[in-house]
């Protein structure tokens, strides 16, 4: 049993840590309130539990559809763009404000972190791939619990970490580091459209 939760955490780590959009939204919004940037992940950690939740169902297999990917392809594109966009306008006199009005709005960002993973075609991906690893597995249940539990230590520490470091960052860095986080995040919306309907 300790063996699965330990592959359990292993896979978290593959999962939670290398930086696509949730991460990089995260960090963006974690240089400004560790409250806003643990809602983005929060809300990402309810659509993989929503994907879950349909794959112990039987229902995730279905999502599977060629047609269905394209659609979600189209309308994740287009979040992710909204979401890069929103992003890259902000300008560096403006984000030293940027603290009162983020602090209001923790129910859009929950709802940014869930729309970015469930909008994500390769999530359904991960799940249809981790519904194998879990079948295989001698204990599923350890093993989903180590995933779920270091993803959520994650959504907690990344923004703690850059919280409390984000003193050392000034309002014109901020500026370029959003700026690379929304060109990184359009490149994955058209990454996401490329590989699904050329690749």
């Amino acid at each position: 049993m300790f063996k699965s939760l330990m592959d359990g955490i292993l896979l978290g780590i593959g999962v939670a840590v290398p930086f696509g959009p949730v991460n990089l939204l995260t960090l963006s919004y974690a240089l400004v309130s560790f409250r806003s940037a643990f809602f983005v992940g929060f809300g990402a950690l309810m659509g993989d539990v929503f994907y879950l939740t349909l794959l112990n169902f039987g229902l995730l297999h279905f999502l599977n559809q060629t047609w269905f990917l394209k659609i979600l392809a189209i309308f994740g594109f287009c979040f992710f763009t909204y979401i890069a966009f929103l992003t890259f306008r902000k300008k560096p006199k403006n984000l030293e404000i940027q603290k009162s009005k983020i602090d209001k709005s923790y129910a859009k960002s929950f709802l940014k972190g869930l729309f970015l993973n469930l909008l994500n075609p390769y999530v359904i991906g991960f799940w249809l791939s981790f519904a194998s690893l879990s079948v295989s597995n001698q204990y599923p249940i350890a093993l989903t619990l180590g995933l779920v539990s270091f993803i959520f230590i994650w959504i907690l520490a990344l923004p703690f970490f850059v919280g409390k470091f984000s003193h050392l960052f000034k309002a014109k860095v901020i500026y370029y580091i959003n700026v690379f986080s929304a060109l990184i995040i359009e490149y994955f919306a058209l990454n996401l459209l490329y590989k699904t309907f050329w690749g």
